[in-house]
């Protein structure tokens, strides 16, 4: 019976594989190393973790059969006085790296850089002393940091990057590749929810956005005493060159393709969890403006005088911006020969991407009438 080490359970990715990979498998466990939060100790965060995420995969029966499966570790990938010394971690067989700290600001502890980098030595050398069959790393597609056009999945060529947390994965993959293990790296894009519906279990990052300017239309609406409703001209412009190559992955294609992908042996490949259909900036910004009924946003490359709402932008969600300016184009090989081109043949077009936007009012924000009312 394979035992799967798995960090990062209780985060998006980390959960939406394992509720999928039990049920694929029956005969498969799972052993979690989880972190204790202050109010909740690892194995309250994944019993909730787990029945909320069967919950999004409408099958909230499967749950506890998942969780008789599922033993919980406490502790992180930073602690290895646990690493070293907990006698459930020397049972697993295969791992399955997914925990990390995404954070996209800077970084001026060292948190973001500690987690990504030395997490994943310290998950990677308790590996090699197990002598595992393979070991699964979730990485990101913007290892690619600054690059412009293609980017290859097996191997890394950035230069520059936008941020620390790109820089610690891109230097944690370089780990991985020279570990000497048998490894496969999956690299999603900007998470996103279910095409069918938008819903979405966590959001994420780019969901900063849509709450950010959702917020800043109802103060404006309420500074003006207009019906939040209504459509409001409201100029903002946010600073980025306008990609035309932003890739958003909705959720449900990640679970599909990482276990579809993870069973197989492990060949030193590299998969970009990206989909092939990019949206542009101008897409983005037209579908918020159209969903939020505001005129007047925009990304623009220069904006020599910002207004006090643009600085407030830019204060609050500048860290985001940058993935309005991206230039790579993430190459699809590995990932059509591994699962085919039928799973990648979707279309995030303006109808799509209008309902990943609503989705995400309607479900998050479910005590805001005036969001609720989308239609």
């Amino acid at each position: 019976m394979t035992n799967v080490l798995v960090t990062g359970i209780t985060g998006l990715v980390g959960s939406a594989f394992v509720s999928r990979l039990l049920k694929k498998d029956k005969k498969l466990k799972i052993t979690a190393l989880v972190r204790r939060q202050s109010n909740k100790n690892a194995n309250k965060r994944v019993l909730e973790t787990i029945e909320e995420q069967y919950i999004y995969d409408g099958d909230s029966s499967y749950a506890e059969h998942a969780l008789e499966r599922i033993k919980v570790v406490e502790g992180d990938v930073t602690d290895t006085e646990v690493l070293l010394n907990n006698e459930d971690l020397k049972k697993v067989d295969v791992v399955f790296h997914c925990a990390a700290d995404v954070n996209l600001g800077k970084d001026p502890t060292g948190k973001t850089y500690n987690i990504n980098f030395n997490g994943t030595k310290n998950i990677l050398e308790l590996a090699k002393r197990l002598s595992v069959k393979s070991f699964h790393y979730v990485s990101t597609a913007y290892v690619a940091g600054k690059h412009k056009g293609v980017s290859p999945e097996d191997g890394l060529v950035a230069k520059d990057f936008y941020n620390p947390y790109e820089k610690s994965k891109f230097e944690a993959e370089k780990l991985v590749r020279a570990s000497g293990l048998p490894f496969t790296i999956y690299r999603p894009s900007i998470i996103v929810g279910r095409l069918s519906d938008g819903n979405i279990r966590k959001p994420l990052a780019f969901y900063r956005i849509l709450e950010f300017i959702a917020k800043l239309k109802k103060h404006s609406s309420a500074k003006n005493m207009l019906d939040p409703s209504e459509w409001l001209k409201m100029p903002l412009r946010m600073q980025a060159y306008p990609s035309k190559s932003i890739y958003f992955v909705p959720i449900d294609f990640i679970q599909h393709a990482v276990t579809e992908i993870f069973p197989r042996p492990a060949q030193g490949k590299t998969y970009h969890i990206t989909g092939d259909s990019p949206v542009t900036a101008k897409m983005i910004s037209k579908v918020i403006s159209e969903v939020l009924k505001i005129k007047g946003l925009v990304v623009q490359e220069n904006i020599p005088d910002l207004t006090m709402d643009e600085k407030l932008v830019h204060r609050f969600i500048g860290d985001l911006l940058p993935y309005f300016s991206s230039e790579s184009i993430f190459d699809q090989t590995n990932i059509r020969n591994a699962i085919g081109d039928e799973p990648l043949d979707w279309d995030l077009n303006m109808e799509k991407l209008t309902i990943l936007i609503k989705g995400f009012y309607k479900n998050c924000f479910p005590n805001v009438a005036w969001l609720q009312a989308l239609d």
